[in-house]
C-alpha cells in the first residue's frame, strides 16, 4: 500500500490556460490509499481532463483497476449492436476508428456521452491498444469557460432554460433514448457552472420556436469550437486520458495514419443539476 506521504509527489501540470493537467506521481501497478484518490478526483473536475504517461500498454485488468480510482463502472448504453450490454462486455469496449468511421458514428463532432440518458456517465477513460503513426488525437472543450465567456445576457437566458437531448441524430445506436437537462449545470464538486449543449445529442430548447431554437443551437455550437477552450492529446503506446463528462466535450482528430485503436470505459454518473 502506498503510503499517504506520495500525495506530496502527486503533481498537476497545467496542459492547457483553460483545462486539462497532466498528472505526474500515479504508479500504475500499485494500490493508492483514499486520500490518494479523493486528490485525483478533485483534480478530476478542478482540470476537466487528466493525462497520465505511464511508458507501458495498460492492460485491461490494470485499466479497470485504474477507472475505479474515479468512481463505479459503467456498463456503456450506447451499444451499436443488438445485444443486450453486459458490464464485462462493455467496460472494455474497443472504439476502432477503421471499424467504426468517425464522420458515420459523429465521434468528430464536439458531443458529452450519453446525454440522452437520465444519468450520463460521469467521466471516461482512454487508452491506445494501437496508437496511430500520425494524426489522429483526440480534443477537448472546457464548458465552464464556455459559459463564463458568454455575455451576461446569454447566461441570463441560458439559465432558466432546458434541452431535450436525443439519439436521433445516431440512429447506428439500438437502444433510442431521450431525456431533458438543463442549459446550464452546476459541478458539485467546484460549484462552477458549466455550459450542457452539445451538436450530436441537444436537440431543442423547450419553450422556444423552432427558429429561435435553431439559431440559439448553432451560435452555441460554434462558441463550443472556440480554440482558447480547448487541450488536444496525440495518442502514445501508455498513454491514458481521463475527463469528467459533463464539465467537458470531447470529439477525435479524423485525420490520421496506420491504426487508431482505443479503450474505452466510463464511470457512473448522476443526474445533472443546474
Amino acid at each position: 500500500m502506498i503510503a499517504d506521504d506520495v500525495l506530496t509527489k502527486i503533481r498537476f501540470e497545467k496542459a492547457g490556460a483553460t483545462l486539462g493537467a497532466r498528472v505526474h506521481g500515479v504508479p500504475l501497478n500499485q494500490a493508492t490509499t483514499p486520500a490518494i484518490t479523493a486528490q485525483l478526483r478533485q483534480g478530476l473536475h478542478e482540470h476537466g481532463v487528466l493525462f497520465f504517461e505511464f511508458g507501458e500498454t495498460v492492460k485491461s485488468e490494470q485499466q479497470t483497476a485504474f477507472t475505479r480510482l474515479f468512481g463505479e463502472l459503467e456498463v456503456y448504453r450506447f451499444s451499436t449492436s443488438d445485444e443486450k450490454p453486459t458490464e464485462e462486455k462493455n467496460a472494455t469496449g474497443c472504439i476502432d476508428a477503421i471499424a467504426q468511421p468517425m464522420r458515420q458514428y459523429r465521434t468528430n463532432m464536439w458531443h458529452t456521452d450519453g446525454t440522452p440518458f437520465e444519468h450520463p456517465p460521469q467521466a471516461a477513460i482512454l487508452t491506445a491498444l494501437e496508437a496511430p503513426k500520425l494524426g489522429g488525437g483526440t480534443m477537448w472543450s472546457c464548458m465552464y469557460a464556455a459559459y463564463e465567456d458568454l455575455s451576461s445576457h446569454y447566461q441570463h437566458l441560458l439559465d432558466g432554460l432546458e434541452v431535450l437531448h436525443t439519439t436521433k441524430r445516431t440512429p447506428f445506436v439500438k437502444q433510442y433514448a431521450e431525456t431533458v437537462h438543463p442549459a446550464v449545470i452546476r459541478d458539485p464538486v467546484t460549484g462552477k457552472r458549466a455550459l450542457f449543449v452539445n451538436s450530436v445529442y441537444s436537440e431543442r430548447f423547450l419553450g422556444m420556436s423552432d427558429r429561435e431554437s435553431d439559431s440559439l443551437m448553432q451560435f452555441l455550437f460554434e462558441h463550443v469550437n472556440t480554440p482558447e477552450f480547448h487541450v488536444s492529446l496525440t495518442w502514445q503506446q501508455g498513454t491514458v486520458a481521463v475527463w469528467e463528462e459533463r464539465v467537458t466535450q470531447h470529439r477525435a482528430i479524423d485525420s490520421f495514419v496506420g491504426p487508431r485503436k482505443l479503450r474505452r470505459m466510463t464511470v457512473r454518473g448522476d443526474r445533472p443539476a443546474a
